[in-house]
């Protein structure tokens, strides 16, 4: 019974070791619609494809990752609305300063609200104000 206990101690610990991020910070990206309709994002990165997905009005999509250690992370996504398409990056060197808030150390928060308008970008999910997002992009 002692050595089922020591084994159930010892793979939670390693479960819970490969999902931390222990050097750099882990970053949680939201990519969230006010759209009235659905949209597609097809997210990736260099090393990994997040595939597409759809997002509803009010829904969203996120994952998490850990930063690279020579803070080149990079995540971009391809969007279709329609007729309308964009793609822009969601994650790189750039993002990090309106994501970024200080308060959270090395757990951090992005998020991105996609509306009729375009793309906004903030640190904080907050009702849409000018204050809280900062605007990237227009549907091209």
């Amino acid at each position: 019974m002692h050595s089922l206990f020591t084994l159930f101690i010892l793979s939670s610990l390693i479960s819970s070791i490969t999902h931390a991020c222990f050097i750099t910070t882990q970053w949680d990206v939201f990519v969230m619609s006010n759209i009235e309709d659905d949209f597609v994002a097809h997210i990736k990165s260099g090393d990994d494809d997040l595939g597409n997905h759809t997002i509803p009005f009010n829904g969203n999509y996120n994952w998490s990752f850990c930063d690279r250690v020579d803070g080149r992370t990079l995540f971009y996504a391809y969007f279709w609305w329609g007729s309308k398409y964009q793609s822009l990056a969601l994650f790189d060197d750039e993002l990090r300063g309106p994501c970024f808030v200080t308060e959270r150390g090395y757990h951090q928060q992005c998020y991105w609200l996609v509306t009729p308008d375009g793309f906004f970008v903030s640190g904080y999910n907050r009702t849409f104000s000018s204050n809280y997002w900062t605007f990237k992009a227009h549907w091209g």
